[in-house]
């Protein structure tokens, strides 16, 4: 899946996730408005759901966002985790208590999503390291005395569950990176065997995927073949390094002169080729002519003027990409036959 779609899906995922928890947030205010911690702290959490949901909404650097979530969830939780476990009577409290080990769960699942596998590792034993050591510090004492006894098992059983978390979360994260690198040396195989390594434009098999794609409305379609003059004898003349010199150079210009719409890749040899689409036929003849004067009109180095040659043929409804491609080197060689740095159409 590309990198764009994956990072707008994910945005969109966070943006409900945040939005469904404002509703909640602001329910349990509602509900407990006699917890100080849930009165005083939990407006301040809303509004900083709030302000993620707004600029996950306003393309905010979403890198950004996902770690002050985890850092800002991280510190809030942890509060609240405290304050419940030191004020007030454990009993009444252990239901917040609980409900905060959940938070601190979805916590460590953000950060294995956010961070690499072995910082997300780090940073979910730390989170569970924080909470043991604040449970023990709180019921060690006590417990050894039998009291909260029920309470001590329950944060044993939730500290098991956040370090065993902790664990299976690295294993999976481990699997989804070398499935990521695999899917990735997937990519750049497939581009490779697709790019021309000379001028680093698509190659011929590249070119023949974007001819197929094409045929499905072919109509409008323009193929332009196009053959560097005498090239034959630049390489015989300066050498086969400088004869690739000009590829790349004719590559580069035609790169630099096309419309954004326009497909250009290097079909073989010295032959080009360009796949554009139009309505007007004068308009695609007037953009293949600034090509041939981009080529013919700044010397290039070492090798002094160098022209091209010209064949465009237009689709139309019933035509086949052979047919069309064939019209277009048809033409291409009645360019060159024409005294060459010219631009022949092929006739309907």
């Amino acid at each position: 899946m590309p990198t764009n779609v994956l990072r707008d899906r994910k945005r969109t995922a966070y943006f409900w996730g945040v939005l469904l928890a404002i509703p909640v947030l602001l329910l349990i205010w509602l509900m407990r408005p006699e917890e100080g911690f849930i009165r005083w702290l939990y407006p301040l959490f809303i509004l900083l759901c709030a302000s993620w949901a707004w600029r996950l909404l306003h393309q905010t650097n979403l890198a950004r966002i996902e770690r002050e979530t985890i850092a800002a969830t991280t510190v809030f939780f942890t509060l609240k985790f405290v304050y419940y476990l030191f004020w007030g009577s454990l009993e009444h409290n252990w239901v917040e208590i609980e409900s905060t080990y959940w938070v601190m769960a979805f916590v460590m699942v953000l950060a294995y999503i956010v961070l690499d596998a072995r910082m997300g590792l780090v940073y979910s034993l730390v989170l569970a390291a924080v909470t043991l050591a604040l449970g023990l510090l709180r019921l060690g004492g006590e417990v050894a005395l039998g009291q909260y006894q029920a309470e001590f098992l329950s944060f044993v059983r939730n500290q098991m569950r956040l370090f065993a978390m902790a664990g299976l979360l690295y294993a999976l994260a481990i699997v989804k990176d070398q499935l990521a690198h695999a899917h990735q040396q997937v990519e750049q195989m497939h581009t490779l065997a697709r790019t021309d390594p000379l001028t680093s434009l698509p190659n011929r098999l590249a070119l023949s995927e974007l001819l197929e794609e094409a045929s499905h409305r072919i109509h409008g379609v323009y193929v332009v073949l196009l053959d560097i003059d005498r090239f034959k004898q630049i390489n015989d003349r300066f050498g086969h390094a400088v004869g690739d010199d000009v590829l790349k150079e004719v590559g580069r210009r035609l790169r630099t002169s096309l419309r954004k719409s326009d497909m250009l890749g290097r079909w073989g040899g010295e032959e080009f080729m360009i796949i554009m689409r139009g309505d007007n036929q004068h308009e695609v003849l007037a953009a293949v002519e600034r090509l041939r004067e981009d080529i013919a009109f700044w010397p290039f180095e070492k090798v002094g003027a160098v022209s091209a040659s010209f064949g465009v043929a237009q689709g139309h409804i019933g035509d086949s990409i052979h047919n069309l491609v064939e019209r277009a080197d048809k033409v291409l060689y009645q360019a060159k036959s024409l005294g060459r740095n010219r631009v022949e159409i092929s006739p309907a």
